[in-house]
């Protein structure tokens, strides 16, 4: 059973253990501290959503650019890591995804993923996205240039 609360100010230090831990999967990679989460938080007022497992915060989606016209929006995911490799992650969006066509009318959803991350792109084609545009060398990641690929899944 999932549930996705809003993000609170409270949430701040679990989604920044989460974020920190995997920002080499991240398009912005830099590390972050509490404040400026704190500060960044009351500024952007973000929409995020804390992914709660039974009783157990794993991780955290995202979501930006909301196109009224297109009908879709940018969606992502980060889990914390001892929750990765258990198929919770896909099951997050089955779950997820649904709610999030509700709320905002969509016909899609759109995500950008780095190249170099096998397991994320490996999971976003079992849940039905597909490639629509490679961004080429759009991050530098361990001295090497990676992609950037966007996909989108029709809802």
């Amino acid at each position: 059973m999932f549930t996705f609360s809003p993000l609170r100010q409270e949430d701040l230090p679990f989604l920044l253990s989460v974020r920190n831990e995997c920002r080499d999967f991240l398009h912005d990679d830099r590390e972050f501290t509490l404040a400026e989460s704190e500060a960044w938080f009351r500024e952007t007022k973000p929409t995020f959503h804390v992914i709660e497992h039974g009783r157990e915060r794993i991780g955290y989606f995202r979501l930006s650019n909301h196109d009224v016209r297109a009908r879709s929006i940018y969606v992502g995911a980060d889990l914390h890591a001892s929750f990765r490799g258990r198929g919770l992650g896909r099951a997050a969006y089955e779950a997820f995804l649904p709610l999030v066509k509700q709320w905002y009318d969509l016909a899609a959803v759109k995500l950008e993923v780095l190249s170099h991350n096998d397991v994320a792109l490996g999971l976003y084609r079992k849940l039905g996205f597909v490639e629509i545009e490679r961004k080429v060398g759009a991050a530098l990641r361990a001295g090497r240039l990676v992609d950037s690929i966007v996909m989108v899944k029709t809802l």
